[in-house]
C-alpha cells in the first residue's frame, strides 16, 4: 500500500489505515500532513483575510515549522497519559495519525474560495467554516487515538481534551496572577 491509499484508507478504512500505521510507521506521511494542515489553514487565512503573520515565505515556514513542533509535542504528552493509563499503543504510529488527522484542513482552502464566490462579506461564514473544520479535525484525532490505542471513542475524546484543558488552565492561571500583580500595584500607588 503506498502513501496515496493510505491516505484514502485513513478516511474510509480508518481501522485498516491505523494497522497499516502500525505495521509500517511512515512518519514522513505524519510530518507532510501536518504540513499540508499548516499550509491549507495559512493560505486559507490569508485568503480570507484573518492572517496574524505578514503573507510570506518566512510567515509560511513559521507557521508549518510551529505546526510539526505542536504535532510533536501532543503526541508525547497524549502517549504518555495513555501509557500511565495502561492503554497500549504506539508513539510513532499516534503521529503519522494525527499527522493524516490534519489533512481535513485542506479543505479550508477550497471551502474559503467558494464563500469568497457566494458570500464575499459575510465574515460569520468564515467563521462558520473554520470551526466546522476544526471538529472535524479533532473528531479524526480521537478517532486515530482510539483505533492506536483501542481504547473507547469516550476515553479517546477524554484523553484529547487533557492537553487542551491544562493550557487553558495555565493561562487562565497566568491572566488571574498578572490582574493580582495590577491590582496590588495600583493598590500601592494610591497608599
Amino acid at each position: 500500500m503506498n502513501a496515496i491509499e493510505l491516505v484514502f484508507d485513513f478516511f474510509e478504512d480508518h481501522v485498516q489505515a491505523a494497522a497499516v500505521v502500525n505495521q509500517r510507521r511512515p512518519l514522513a506521511l505524519g510530518v507532510m500532513g501536518f504540513a499540508i494542515g499548516a499550509v491549507s489553514l495559512y493560505v486559507s487565512h490569508g485568503l480570507s483575510d484573518r492572517l496574524l503573520l505578514p503573507f510570506g515565505w518566512a510567515s509560511l515556514g513559521l507557521i508549518v515549522l510551529w505546526e510539526l513542533l505542536i504535532g510533536f509535542l501532543l503526541v508525547s504528552v497524549l502517549h504518555l497519559i495513555l501509557e500511565m493509563g495502561s492503554a497500549r499503543g504506539s508513539a510513532a504510529a499516534l503521529f503519522v495519525l494525527l499527522g493524516l488527522a490534519n489533512i481535513a484542513w485542506a479543505l479550508a482552502v477550497p471551502a474559503v474560495l467558494l464563500l469568497k464566490l457566494v458570500a464575499p462579506d459575510s465574515s460569520w461564514l468564515f467563521t462558520a467554516v473554520f470551526f466546522v473544520l476544526g471538529l472535524l479535525s479533532v473528531s479524526l484525532k480521537a478517532r486515530s487515538i482510539q483505533d492506536n490505542y483501542h481504547i473507547s471513542s469516550g476515553k479517546a475524546w477524554v484523553t484529547l481534551g487533557l492537553p487542551y484543558m491544562a493550557v487553558l488552565a495555565a493561562v487562565i492561571l497566568a491572566a488571574s496572577l498578572a490582574m493580582l500583580g495590577l491590582f496590588v500595584q495600583i493598590v500601592k500607588a494610591f497608599n
